[in-house]
């Protein structure tokens, strides 16, 4: 008994679903039945009007069918967003957040403010000292954030690194990161001392006497199209792969502004960086 409105439900359903082909059967079977069983006579305007209205009965079921699939289609899509919007809401996934590091040349090339922070940024410096250099003449604005090479932070970085007794790893990356800062500098000094135009560019480096918890790259922080790529930085092991993630003002708002400001915040903090090389008694920048 308890099965029964189940099997009524079910026979409801499919007389309601199928009752335009039903109708086209029993209705085609009827006229077969007066001419061939009943051996009715069946006049060719009879013929004329059952067949009108087979073909009328089909063309309805076929519009039948095909609104009951756009419903079933519509009421898909509309779980499935809704399934999307409750997750998203919820929590986004971290293999959707986080992200490989990015390739930094596109954004390099176009921006007119770059601010990089870093333990040693020697890797991008070196990948990207051709686009900084063009940028500065093209007036981009550049502030460089790594660690005192003097200070205690190289320590901290090698105590959190891989090799925590390896802290010549850190000064070996950091005298390279300075032969490219100093050099940047220099063809930045040499470019303004021959007269070429200058359209406002600058360089600004300054040191932490800290290591940083996570790396920071933006371009064009103040502006409506800025970006953000923040890495967060590993302890012991996990350094091949990062946990990485891009921020931009429209979609993640206050966040976008807190870690802009962190980077400002720490630039703040940080003691400024005086170029060795001074060319035809110019002062330091």
């Amino acid at each position: 008994m308890s099965d029964r409105p189940k099997w009524l439900q079910s026979l409801a359903e499919f007389l309601i679903d199928n009752i335009t082909v039903l109708l086209t059967i029993g209705f085609a079977g009827y006229i077969i039945y007066r001419r061939e069983v009943a051996q009715i006579a069946v006049t060719t305007d009879q013929l004329l009007t059952a067949i009108l209205g087979v073909l009328g009965l089909l063309a309805i079921s076929e519009i039948v069918e095909r609104y009951s699939k756009l419903t079933s289609i519509e009421r898909s899509v509309k779980r499935a967003l809704s399934f999307l919007e409750s997750r998203l809401a919820e929590h986004p996934s971290a293999i959707a957040f986080f992200q490989k590091p990015p390739g930094l040349d596109s954004y390099v090339q176009s921006a007119n403010q770059i601010d990089m922070c870093g333990v040693s940024l020697t890797t991008t410096l070196n990948k990207q000292f051709s686009n900084l250099r063009e940028r500065l003449k093209e007036g981009a604005k550049i502030r460089l954030l790594v660690i005192d090479p003097d200070s205690l932070a190289v320590q901290m970085s090698a105590q959190r690194s891989e090799a925590p007794d390896d802290v010549d790893y850190y000064r070996t990356r950091l005298e390279a990161t300075f032969r490219d800062i100093e050099y940047l500098h220099k063809s930045w000094t040499e470019y303004q001392s021959q007269g070429s135009p200058s359209k406002g560019g600058s360089v600004a480096v300054r040191l932490l006497s800290y290591a940083p918890s996570f790396g920071i790259i933006s371009f064009d922080a103040n502006r409506t199209n800025g970006i953000v790529f923040v890495e967060v930085y590993p302890h012991s092991y996990g350094y091949k792969s990062p946990p990485t993630f891009e921020l931009t003002p429209q979609r993640d708002g206050i966040w976008y502004d807190y870690f802009v400001g962190q980077f400002d915040e720490m630039w703040k903090g940080a003691k400024p960086w005086k170029p060795k090389t001074v060319l035809d008694g110019q002062s330091p920048a």
